[in-house]
């Protein structure tokens, strides 16, 4: 309660100095077609998912073929057994807040330089939700496959099932969605399992 009350302190008092209108932001890449084989491209959309498969790769080999990336991964599975096993847990906190801040800047520039940078962008994050719960909270490759999917069933149920029930489907599909994951399958398509010892 006390980091919402904060956000939305940290907000109003943002509007009141910058006001509540969407800004431009100008990364210097110019958002032209590119013609590949009769299908137009933006040229600025291709820069993002590169820089989002830069992102990916770089984070999966963080993960898993590092020994900080190990570390981390053992703070997550067990907070008590990687400190027995002499991990600092003051150091995991500054590499995870770091990249965790790196990684949310950059997406930012990105979402921004497109939409341009409003203060409902914040609520963008929200999406993260689903993507997570039907690719696993514990998996790389689960995000990837998650935001796959909810990015084409949030655009097919616009298309098929907008005329039906009315527009604004692909706001609220993705909840619906993750909720039935979680009804299915808790640990989403690539999470582990937990195992309970009797």
């Amino acid at each position: 309660m006390a980091t919402l009350g904060l956000a939305y302190i940290t907000e109003g008092a943002a509007q009141a100095l910058w006001g509540a209108q969407v800004h431009g932001l100008d990364l210097g890449i110019e958002d032209v077609p590119l013609d590949l084989g009769g299908l137009l491209v933006s040229q600025f959309d291709l820069f993002a998912a590169g820089m989002a498969a830069t992102l990916v790769l770089v984070l999966s080999v963080l993960f898993n073929k590092t020994r900080i990336g190990l570390s981390l991964r053992a703070v997550a599975d067990d907070t008590l057994a990687a400190q027995a096993v002499g991990i600092r847990l003051s150091r995991i906190w500054v590499v995870v807040w770091a990249v965790a801040g790196l990684v949310a800047l950059i997406t930012g520039l990105l979402w921004g330089a497109r939409l341009g940078v409003q203060f409902s962008l914040s609520l963008v994050v929200l999406k993260a939700l689903p993507v997570l719960i039907i690719g696993g909270f514990s998996s790389v490759g689960g995000a990837i496959v998650g935001g796959l999917i909810v990015g084409a069933s949030e655009k097919l149920a616009e298309i098929y099932a907008g005329p039906l029930i009315g527009s604004g489907i692909e706001n609220w599909f993705p909840y619906v969605l993750a909720m039935l994951f979680l009804l299915v399958r808790p640990t989403g398509l690539f999470g582990e399992r937990s195992i309970d010892r009797v």
